[in-house]
């Protein structure tokens, strides 16, 4: 399994991400450097200020939301990633909160299952890429499904410009988007969802959609806030500042209500608590956080974005950099 770092703040300066990407860049146990929706800097434009900084670390997103850009502008900024930096760029996008969808477009998808997978497909289609063909001939299944509800029309390829490969994931949390995923998109990935949930409910879910389109799996990519115990430390204000946004969205509460985890909207304390005792936000040592990432391996997880920006709210960078060298260590240690 791999391990990768999201920027652990919405960077209001380009500068603010430097010190990660320097880190990524530096350290071999690193495979990407991975931002998240921003309505500040465009993600694109912070990877290509460090890609002319110095740092054409690889990239990725997870995940940006449909609502805001057209899949032509999507591919746009994708293929830019990619090429900036000189790497392959993983891209997830997702149709957010219905709250968000309903605040950009005026009124939320009446299907969001669908318009993910057809904002995939389009996006896709601007590129000129495809998804490795399913059985049954070349090209089977790269056409617009009949039925689709045509919240995105693909338009024309974009001019071409050569560029690294770009992949594009889905957000995933619950089994229908999963399904989906795996029948169109490249990567799967998740947000705040235990090991044993991606275990027992993601990952079947993905492989039958891929089944069904006669495809190879998708990779799964977990993102998992982390924190290392130490003195003076409160780990459910740690959680809250980290994941406390999203904990009072219906989609995660129900998510996280499948895997067994109880976060009420109206009690953020409990609902921080409630995500620590249930593997939703590791904190402890560097070797119990390793052995909590070795969960999300033997779970059939590919790829693990490390997520500190708790510690980074109430501490900063330099402690924020302090705990993930300590993890990566500690993983390094455990010989997995």
């Amino acid at each position: 399994m791999r391990l990768s770092l999201l920027i652990p703040t919405v960077p209001a300066t380009a500068e603010q991400a430097v010190p990660f990407a320097r880190y990524v860049a530096h350290d071999s146990q690193l495979s990407r450097l991975w931002q998240g929706q921003s309505y500040g800097l465009e993600p694109a434009a912070t990877f290509a200020y460090l890609a002319g900084a110095g740092y054409p670390v690889p990239a990725g997103t997870c995940v940006l939301v449909t609502p805001l850009r057209h899949p032509a502008q999507a591919a746009l900024e994708a293929r830019t990633v990619a090429a900036v930096t000189g790497q392959p760029a993983v891209m997830g996008y997702g149709p957010g909160s219905r709250a968000t969808q309903t605040a950009r477009l005026g009124a939320a998808y009446d299907r969001p299952v669908d318009a993910a997978a057809e904002f995939i497909r389009a996006t896709r289609s601007c590129l000129a890429q495809r998804w490795d063909p399913p059985a049954g001939g070349p090209g089977q299944g790269a056409e617009r499904p009949a039925g689709a509800p045509g919240y995105f029309h693909p338009g024309e390829a974009l001019t071409p410009v050569p560029h690294p490969r770009v992949r594009l994931g889905l957000g995933v949390l619950r089994p229908a988007m999963a399904r989906v995923a795996g029948e169109v998109a490249d990567a799967a990935i998740t947000w705040l969802a235990p090991a044993g949930y991606i275990r027992d409910t993601v990952l079947p879910a993905v492989d039958k959609g891929a089944e069904s389109a006669g495809r190879p799996r998708p990779s799964v990519v977990a993102a998992v806030p982390v924190a290392v115990e130490r003195r003076g430390r409160h780990p459910v204000e740690l959680a809250h500042l980290s994941a406390g946004g999203h904990l009072v969205l219906p989609h995660y509460a129900d998510m996280l209500a499948r895997a067994g985890v109880d976060v009420p909207a109206n009690d953020p304390v409990s609902a921080a608590r409630a995500l620590i005792s249930g593997g939703g936000f590791l904190y402890g040592s560097p070797s119990d956080i390793a052995a909590g990432l070795a969960g999300y391996a033997a779970a059939g997880v590919d790829e693990v974005i490390l997520n500190l920006t708790g510690v980074h709210s109430w501490y900063g960078t330099d402690e924020t950099l302090l705990d993930l060298n300590d993890i990566l260590a500690a993983t390094v240690s455990a010989h997995w």
